[in-house]
């Protein structure tokens, strides 16, 4: 496809610097919906490489991924497959976001051993006696705390986890 009557100046992917060592494409990403790595590709499975026989790719991402345990002569290419972390574009490659979910917040109001109200993902279940609730006068009331009151997004995960689908990302290497 050709860009015709084009009115402003050509620019180089937003202005980012064009690696003239390497062939176009080497470094970049690829994704498939289905389980395929094309010719010239590697999946993206943290793979320990030897830098003479991939100097090309070397030159792109140097060691950015390496983790310590690699020789002097080998790097390592990303491992985004096997983790399964999410890719989210920033002017800053590279680098990891940690997880995060907004403050779950509630309220319980009243003055003494008297609830007055509550809320949010606060809750009262009832009332309790026994040994222990003497000092109270012989029973107090039972405040739980569930985030899922509040939206149902909570409590379907053991982590953060957006709507997905999953790809499987490979890096070119020629």
């Amino acid at each position: 496809m050709e860009i015709l009557d084009l009115k402003t100046n050509l620019l180089n992917q937003n202005n980012y610097t064009y690696n003239q060592l390497t062939s176009a494409f080497v470094g970049s990403l690829v994704t498939y919906p289905i389980n395929y790595i094309p010719p010239k590709c590697l999946p993206c499975d943290g793979y320990i490489l030897k830098i003479a026989d991939y100097k090309e790719l070397y030159s792109v991402i140097k060691d950015n991924f390496n983790n310590g345990t690699e020789a002097a002569d080998e790097f390592r290419i990303p491992d985004y497959n096997i983790t399964g972390v999410f890719l989210q574009p920033n002017s800053v490659a590279n680098k990891s976001i940690n997880a995060g979910l907004p403050n779950i917040t509630g309220y319980i109001s009243g003055d003494d051993y008297k609830m007055a109200s509550i809320g949010g993902a606060f809750y009262y279940s009832g009332t309790a006696s026994g040994q222990h609730c003497e000092t109270v006068g012989g029973s107090f009331n039972i405040i739980q705390f569930n985030a899922s009151r509040i939206s149902t997004i909570y409590g379907k995960s053991a982590t953060v986890q957006p709507p997905s689908k999953t790809v499987q990302i490979c890096i070119r290497y020629k």
